[in-house]
């Protein structure tokens, strides 16, 4: 009993010493030139939105999108000046950017499966310093151009990233 003990303590110590020490095959870190694409989704109801964030070398990139998954063709959706409040929260420091509008109502016709993208303009001038941020995109609209406040929904989507 106790040399059976033995044995399979001694294969296990080989599994996980053979497992811990393998190599990964992760290229990430092998094309830090390029630009790395990362995004975030959620679903609710017939709109799937997503957060994208392509941070290159010299330019960062964000932007988020609706699509819609329903039954019908097309679906109007009504806004402000866009479908999306993007937000950006350094989480090793003090910075906060939080979007905003005020324009009057939109609407936009959502194509069933195609998604909708919004960039967010102006994260250059931000001038963000390196460190970790959450970028936030909120979907903020609603179903009626009648009942605005009655069918609004609000989705939000964030994806955490390392600036340089």
């Amino acid at each position: 009993m106790r040399r059976l003990f033995i044995v399979q303590s001694v294969f296990l110590i080989l599994v996980f010493g053979l497992i811990g020490c393998g190599t990964s095959n992760n290229s990430e870190e092998n094309v830090s030139a390029e630009s790395k694409i990362t995004n975030n989704s959620k679903q609710v109801d017939d709109f799937k939105v997503s957060i994208n964030v392509e941070n290159g070398e010299k330019d960062l990139n964000v932007y988020a999108a609706i699509t819609y998954i329903g039954e019908e063709a097309e679906k109007d959706i009504y806004h402000g000046g866009s479908i999306f409040f993007f937000n950006v929260y350094q989480q090793d420091g003090d910075f906060e950017h939080l979007g905003s509008m005020n324009q009057p109502l939109l609407t936009t016709t959502l194509i069933r499966n195609e998604p909708h993208r919004v960039d967010f303009k102006g994260i250059e001038k931000l001038k963000l310093k390196p460190g970790t941020y959450e970028f936030e995109a909120i979907a903020n609209f609603s179903l009626d151009s009648e009942d605005v406040l009655g069918t609004k929904m609000e989705i939000p989507v964030s994806k955490m990233e390392e600036v340089e």
